[in-house]
């Protein structure tokens, strides 16, 4: 390729609106790598621009590879490494990595300001998860010295309207008052500069300034003029919206102007199907095949879209409502995630066409969307006619939209097309359920009885008997695994009191828990629990490392550095009694992959996978925080998978 090209992909995603995750599944391809080993700004600005708009994960995978394959300690790709980090927000890994970075001697003097305001931010995040005062007032000390540091190496506007927010929530009044006086002096320049005019960050700093120093009214002109710059940038607007939040109780002025950022929603989408030929048969009958019912539908959840100003949508893509509202949302040009309950060819078969000829129009649809969406599974294996699998997949979806609306900053919301008379058992109605006890917050409705009448379309009323669930021949669980590392280290002479003390503090964990767990295994060093949700087996690997750290390791034979690693993962499993140990397993491919992810834990961390960090934001959202790590090659050669550091809050 030429030089020319790389010059044509740079000047297409240039634009504030482009679509880059789109262009850079486009780009880059495995023909397109010497490309990329070629110039290093398609690394730079494709990881920039994809955290701008909100995706950090792509992101950290592509700095990763720039740093392995090409670039090797290139600093702006090891800045972008930790912001994508703290984006993803992992804390802990975001501050270490730009502590690395200010050691360098040959850093430049714009990305040490950038790297002084982003640990300011990892402090301004943690004063955000602190549960006391005492404890908020530390973080916002921390985070406004970092601040100030960067603001009085480059007198950047940023940084230092930062400083001052986070010196007023620190409580030192007359401290932000100065900063944030010269902030907006040094604003005020920049703007009058030419090539600042559509610079909506330098707008919103300007308005924090002015609010700071104690004009409201000059504060929401700048506000105003920020988020019309900002455009379609949803997650720039909810960052804008989120650190006025942070001002509500230390300047109340600032709440009249909340409603200056519309942040739009996350929404998660589930409703009735196309009915099958047995519901058909049975009386069943909610959707049927009908084009003037299926446009009817479709201008129901397009005017609903519209009105939730709808910018994120999750949904599984079974033939129906469900396809409707992916179709409508990539007509919206908005981000779309799918999700599967198990393998793509049953779920066709299961809820897309049936296996009949004549559904082939809704195979083709699905197909179309699975294309152009981000689509994650439940589980990767076969269905087995096993219906526990769409309630494990609902409540997965759903603690993948509670976790990207707290991510960009907006507002999560459920939307359903429901028909209220196919009872409680129906999907949707069940979803509707999981949604009100993860959110809070009542779905909205679109009623399909009420859509099905403005068709023109009647149907008999249902049958007096509801429908017997599904079959469940599996049970989902939290599965954990845990090691020892230097355990191999260990001479034999030590290995009675190693083992007695091990087990002492394991017992005491099982003993504290308010769960006990459903089965617990030994073997050396390793220990396999099964607990009956994510909440009690985080809550036991977190117990367990603080209790495991607590012992002398070179005591016990051991490396001082010695440390305990934790690997979680929940999903369907198989119980059956297992005649060796004369008691109830619990086993199949889900506890293989929980075994997989402790191997690659760092010493003194619980991972976790996808699916546990999840249903952990739905089932104890308060309790426990999940730091994004990136996609990590599991044990063995498994499988390469998103993964999870699970945190107190």
């Amino acid at each position: 390729m030429s030089l020319d090209t790389i010059e044509d992909i740079l000047a297409a995603i240039a634009p504030r609106h482009a679509p880059v995750l789109s262009l850079f599944n486009r780009y880059h391809t495995r023909e397109d790598l010497p490309l990329w080993r070629q110039d290093i700004r398609l690394y730079h600005r494709f990881a920039r621009r994809l955290i701008d708009q909100g995706n950090p994960g792509p992101a950290l995978e592509l700095i990763r590879e720039g740093l392995d394959e090409a670039h090797p300690n290139d600093p702006d790709l090891l800045y972008l490494e930790a912001l994508a980090l703290s984006r993803g927000g992992n804390v802990a890994r975001t501050q270490d990595s730009v502590a690395a970075l200010l050691q360098r001697d040959d850093l430049p003097e714009r990305l040490r300001v950038e790297a002084l305001s982003l640990l300011g931010r990892t402090w301004k995040d943690c004063y955000e998860r602190a549960n006391d005062r005492a404890k908020q007032t530390e973080m916002a000390r921390r985070s406004a010295a970092e601040y100030e540091r960067a603001f009085a190496l480059g007198e950047d506007p940023f940084p230092g309207v930062n400083a001052a927010t986070m010196a007023l929530l620190a409580g030192d009044v007359e401290r932000s008052r100065r900063l944030a006086g010269r902030a907006l002096d040094r604003a005020r320049q920049l703007s009058n500069s030419a090539g600042n005019a559509d610079d909506y960050w330098l707008q919103a700093s300007l308005g924090e300034a002015h609010l700071l120093s104690g004009d409201p009214d000059a504060a929401a002109t700048c506000y105003r003029r920020a988020v019309a710059l900002a455009g379609k940038d949803h997650g720039s607007i909810a960052r804008m919206r989120q650190q006025l939040l942070m001002l509500r109780e230390a300047l109340p002025a600032s709440e009249p102007l909340r409603g200056l950022f519309p942040v739009g929603a996350v929404v998660a989408f589930a409703g009735h199907r196309i009915d099958t030929p047995e519901d058909t048969k049975a009386g069943r009958i909610r959707f049927p095949s009908s084009a003037v019912l299926e446009e009817t539908v479709r201008d129901a959840i397009r005017d609903e879209l519209k009105r939730l100003n709808a910018v994120v949508g999750f949904c599984a893509p079974s033939c129906g409502a469900d396809l409707l509202f992916a179709e409508l949302m990539l007509e919206r040009g908005g981000e779309l995630h799918v999700v599967l309950p198990f393998c793509c060819k049953d779920f066709v078969r299961a809820r897309v066409d049936y296996g009949l000829d004549g559904m082939r129009t809704w195979r083709l649809r699905c197909q179309r969307v699975l294309e152009r969406a981000e689509v994650h599974f439940a589980i990767q294996e076969d269905f087995l006619d096993d219906h526990l699998l769409f309630d494990f997949a609902d409540i997965f979806m759903q603690g993948l939209a509670l976790a990207r609306a707290r991510q960009v900053g907006a507002d999560a919301q459920a939307l359903l097309v429901l028909d209220r008379a196919a009872g409680r058992t129906s999907g949707t109605a069940v979803f509707q359920h999981h949604w009100l006890r993860a959110s809070r917050t009542p779905a909205h409705v679109l009623d399909l009885a009420a859509l099905r009448e403005q068709a023109g379309i009647t149907v008999p009323p249902p049958p007096s008997a509801a429908p017997t669930p599904g079959p469940r021949k599996r049970e989902v669980r939290a599965m954990l695994f845990a090691d020892v590392k230097n355990f191999s280290k260990l001479p034999d002479r030590c290995a009675p009191d190693f083992f007695l003390a091990f087990l002492r503090q394991v017992q005491g964990v099982i003993d504290r828990g308010a769960v006990r767990p459903l089965f617990c295994n030994t073997w050396g060093d390793g220990l396999y629990v099964v607990t009956p949700d994510v909440r009690s087996a985080a809550d036991f690997a977190l117990r367990l490392l603080d209790d495991l750290g607590q012992l002398n390791w070179e005591e016990l034979g051991l490396p001082c550095d010695t440390g305990v690693r934790v690997g979680l993962h929940t999903g369907p499993v198989f119980k059956g009694v297992d005649p060796i140990i004369g008691r109830e397993n619990f086993f199949g491919s889900h506890v293989s992959r929980a075994a997989r992810i402790e191997p690659v834990t760092v010493p003194g961390c619980a991972f976790a996978s996808e699916q546990f960090a999840a249903c952990l934001a739905v089932e104890a959202p308060n309790e426990f925080a999940c730091e994004y790590l990136g996609v990590h090659d599991l044990a063995k050669e498994y499988d390469c998978c998103p993964l999870y550091r699970v945190l107190w809050r």
